[in-house]
Order: C-alpha cells, then structure tokens, then sequence
C-alpha cells in the first residue's frame, strides 16, 4: 500500500556534469579493425572520471570473424538514491509493517549507519565470434563479464527496539521499520549469448526468416562493504542478497517466424525466460 507522498517528501536539488566522448577506429590489412575510446565526464557533486574501452574485429575469412572488447565504466549515485524518501505499508512474512525509506543524509539513516554514496566503478571484458558462411544463415556468439565497485544497493528492512526507538526520537511514531542506499557490494555478473537468423530460400512465398536466440547470465556477490549500524542488524543481508542473484530468470528464449509477401507481413514471436 503506497498513501502516495508527503510535503515532508520534497526536496529540491540538482546536479550538473559536462562530458567529453572521442573514438577512433581504423583498419589493418582490409581484416582487422581496431577500436579506442575514451570519455571524461565531470560532474559538480563527484569530481571528474576518465574511462576508457579498446575492442578489436578480425575476419581471416570471409564470413567467420572473432571480436573482443574490454572498457572501464563509471555511475554517479543519481538523485533519487541520494534523495528519494516515502513511506509505504509492505507484507513482511504476513505481518504489515509501516516502512520508510530515508534519504542517505536524514538523521535516521545516519544513525543506522548510513554513508555518503560513492560512484560505482565498473570494469567489463567480452570476446565473441560470428559466422554467415552459409547463404542465408548468421549466427553471432558472444560471452561477457561485468565486475562493479560500489554497487549501490538498498538495505534490508531494517526493523527492531532499537529501530523503532530511533524512528520515534525522529518524530517518526507509525514507522517501526526503516531502509536506505549504500555503496553494500562488488558484484560480478558473467553471461552468454548466441543469436541465430536463416532467410529461407525463395521458393515463391516471399521473404521467409527464422531467428532463434539464447541468452544466459548470473550475478555473484564478490565483496560487502562493512558498516557500523546498530547491534544485531545486517544493512544487507540474505534476502536483499537473494533479490540479487536469484530475483530475476537466469536464461531467455527468443523464437521468431518474419514472413513477407507483399502487400501483407506476417511476424510471430515467442519468450521463454527460465523455468
């Protein structure tokens, strides 16, 4: 049940940044080409980044070429992490239970253990191959990796005596459970794709093709901040980490059918996501 938002909530803020981008790409011997990129962005609340990423294409035949990239990333907190704040009445293990979530800088979060947001860091690596050797067939195959520093997350509920006496020192008396933003993990998302399309032969039925895709990734916890909060609570524990890693399918399905036979089109798609 969200009551909707309070004058309490507003709040006025901003940020500006301004941002450089330049890549350069050539190519060797009419089968490698070669891909830099760099970007600076600065921004008036969290300094100034530089990031960079180098890929590369080589296809020593016609029709099969490997591809490989490896980039550096860089994510403000946005505003709403920084800022947002509401409250709302959540089933908690069949229990409802007045929740809010506080501004990373509110008294209450602080006193929970709260910290100024850092940025989230990000390094990503990726090879891949593609092969259309075969009139009519491409197929694309393409593996990749994701580590990020500083993962911004929310907290558990966080919910106790304690809590409920800190709420209430706050002028907060019909909330006994309260969350907010941290920097709480390094995580690392590994995952594959493979991505088939065959245009039929015209056999007087117009343009006929088939696409056929399957995709999958999983995330890791590789690290936990550690904040001091109150005695006997977890800023974030087993189940935010469960929404992480296992809230969301693992793997994903596409099948597709395109027919064309002018004036009329005819297209069919179906998802699969996992189990």
């Amino acid at each position: 049940v969200f009551p909707g938002f309070r004058p309490a909530n507003e709040v006025d803020t901003s940020r500006y940044s301004k941002a450089v981008y330049a890549e350069l790409e050539t190519k060797f011997f009419d089968m490698l080409t070669v891909q830099l990129a760099g970007r600076y962005e600065d921004f008036t609340d969290f300094g100034d980044t530089l990031n960079g990423k180098a890929a590369a294409r080589i296809e020593p035949v016609d029709g099969l070429a490997l591809r490989g990239s490896v980039s550096t990333g860089f994510k403000a907190p946005s505003l709403h992490q920084q800022f947002y704040a509401t409250t709302s009445t959540n089933n908690v293990n069949g229990t409802l239970v007045e929740i809010g979530t506080f501004p990373v800088s509110s008294p209450v979060a602080v006193a929970l253990g709260s910290q100024p947001l850092e940025p989230e860091e990000s390094t990503n690596y990726s090879i891949g191959a593609t092969f259309s050797m075969v009139p009519g067939l491409n197929i694309t195959a393409d593996w990749y990796q994701i580590d990020i520093d500083n993962r911004i997350v929310i907290t558990e509920n966080l919910q106790g005596a304690a809590v409920v006496a800190l709420l209430q020192g706050a002028g907060f008396n019909n909330i006994t459970s309260a969350r907010f933003f941290i920097n709480g993990i390094d995580t690392r998302t590994r995952g594959y794709e493979i991505v088939g399309t065959y245009r039929l032969p015209d056999f007087g039925m117009g343009r006929v093709s088939l696409t056929a895709g399957y995709s999958h990734n999983e995330t890791e916890i590789t690290g936990r901040a550690v904040l001091p909060t109150l005695p006997g609570l977890t800023l974030f524990g087993r189940q935010e980490s469960l929404r992480l890693t296992e809230g969301q399918p693992r793997t994903k399905i596409n099948l597709g059918l395109d027919v064309d036979y002018e004036p009329f089109g005819l297209t069919l798609r179906g998802n699969r996501y996992g189990e």
